[in-house]
């Protein structure tokens, strides 16, 4: 198979929304892509006919063109490409629909980066597969997650186990640390990849929705039940269902999840007819599992149903040698052409390794995002960081030991800069915000060779 540059692969966002389609230019430019937008279908059509278009993300509900139509159009093409569908939560039903048309993946908004960047991943794998594998090996980890701990290959190890399986799976750990990342790599790199992932969030689901929304429901069920509806358990196929916060799920519910599970099989609201199901079930939660059945708020029969095979993800504090790389991730993918951020000063990665990190990745990965887009620096500086994180250094002791401690950090940052420039003394006194005559003293009274 003959390589292409990655700069020449173009991916065709086709969305009325014009900041949906700026943030998914920005994250295919990030990839190392060539990003094309079109507000309709008429647009998308025309571009289609001049430009070799290796991938579409294409929007359900777009005004003079649905998005089904124009997947419909796009199946007459004579090379037509793969599409992605964009959607809204509420319209997963059309989502899936839009699969069985020969659609390769879906996108629920509201959405975020990593999943953008991980569905069109999957998609240029299976697509360009010498691109994406030369892409991928430049992450340090494994099934698209960042991290090399040992904490962390632990977790590939148990993905590695699980991911050709059947059997449910329980993912445990605090809010932020990647839990829905864990399930789509079972998902993604498993048996079932070519079949709908569905997340759930269970926290949305009220008592008056729940069961509609898993099992379906009949024309006529309830009052606004105007005609008949698969529920996502009967949508997923042979896929994945997600629940996410599993134990925010009514407890009334719960006992016909539970023979959902057990029997494999659902009624819809509103019938007398048994649907079998295929779906697999990953659920995750960041509570003590044990704690709310003693609470009474989750049935302990579905517990145990649930807690076949768990895997723990670990809090960010007790792997911070990943934070390292956490930081360079999330540089990479939140630098842009108007500001390169090149790296971080070794005083400014010690700040952030010191940190407890109470909300995980995700709090990281906000810093980061946040420190990006108001330092007018090529490198995140100990300044550069929000006050929580770094006021830790305010508040320490200020004796000799300390000084000295100051001026290493200093040695260290200029050596940094240094090396960033390839030794090039003016380029690294503009990286540090200094004058180059300021630049040459520190050099002299430290004793830095160049």
């Amino acid at each position: 198979m003959e390589k292409q540059k990655k700069d020449t692969i173009k991916i065709l966002i086709v969305d009325d929304d014009k900041r949906f389609n700026k943030l998914c230019e920005d994250i295919i430019k990030s990839m190392g892509l060539k990003p094309i937008t079109a507000l309709n279908g008429f647009e998308a059509l025309e571009i289609l006919e001049k430009e070799e278009i290796a991938l579409s993300l294409i929007d359900l509900r777009m005004p003079k063109m649905s998005g089904l139509e124009l997947l419909t159009r796009l199946s007459q093409l004579k090379y037509p490409p793969p599409v992605i569908i964009i959607t809204a939560y509420g319209s997963i039903e059309s989502a899936v629909e839009a699969i069985k048309l020969g659609a390769l993946d879906y996108i629920v908004k509201p959405t975020t980066i990593s999943w953008i960047r991980e569905t069109v991943y999957k998609a240029l794998k299976n697509i360009k597969p010498l691109i994406v594998e030369e892409t991928g090996s430049q992450e340090p980890g494994r099934f698209g997650i960042i991290g090399q701990s040992k904490a962390m290959k632990e977790v590939y190890k148990r993905i590695d186990v699980m991911k050709d399986e059947d059997a449910t799976v329980m993912i445990i750990g605090e809010s932020g640390v990647g839990k829905e990342l864990v399930a789509r790599a079972i998902h993604y790199y498993g048996a079932r990849a070519t079949e709908p992932f569905i997340p759930i969030d269970c926290s949305i689901l009220s008592l008056n929705i729940v069961e509609s929304e898993l099992f379906g429901h009949v024309k006529g069920a309830f009052t606004d039940a105007r005609y008949d509806r698969d529920g996502l358990l009967k949508l997923a196929r042979r896929g994945t269902v997600f629940f996410d916060e599993i134990t925010e799920i009514p407890i009334q519910a719960q006992s016909k999840l539970l023979r959902a599970i057990q029997e494999r099989e659902i009624r819809p609201v509103g019938s007398s007819r048994v649907e079998k199901i295929e779906a697999r079930i990953i659920a995750a939660t960041n509570r003590n599992l044990e704690e709310a059945v003693r609470e009474k708020i989750f049935r302990e029969d579905l517990f145990y149903r649930l807690h076949v095979i768990p895997i723990i993800v670990p809090p960010l504090r007790d792997r911070k040698e990943d934070i390292p790389l956490l930081v360079n991730h999330f540089i990479k993918k939140y630098s842009t052409e108007k500001k390169s951020v090149y790296g971080i000063l070794p005083e400014a990665l010690e700040i952030l390794k010191e940190y407890n990190w109470p909300g995980n990745v995700r709090e990281l990965e906000n810093v980061i995002q946040e420190v990006l887009a108001f330092t007018n620096s090529n490198l995140i500086r100990p300044i550069d960081l929000p006050f929580t994180i770094r006021k830790k250094l305010v508040t320490e002791n200020y004796g000799p030991s300390s000084m000295r401690t100051i001026k290493q950090m200093e040695i260290d940052t200029i050596k940094e800069a240094l090396r960033l420039t390839n030794g090039n003394k003016t380029k690294a006194a503009k990286l540090l915000g200094i004058a180059k005559a300021t630049l040459y003293d520190k050099l002299k009274r430290y004793r830095i060779e160049t």
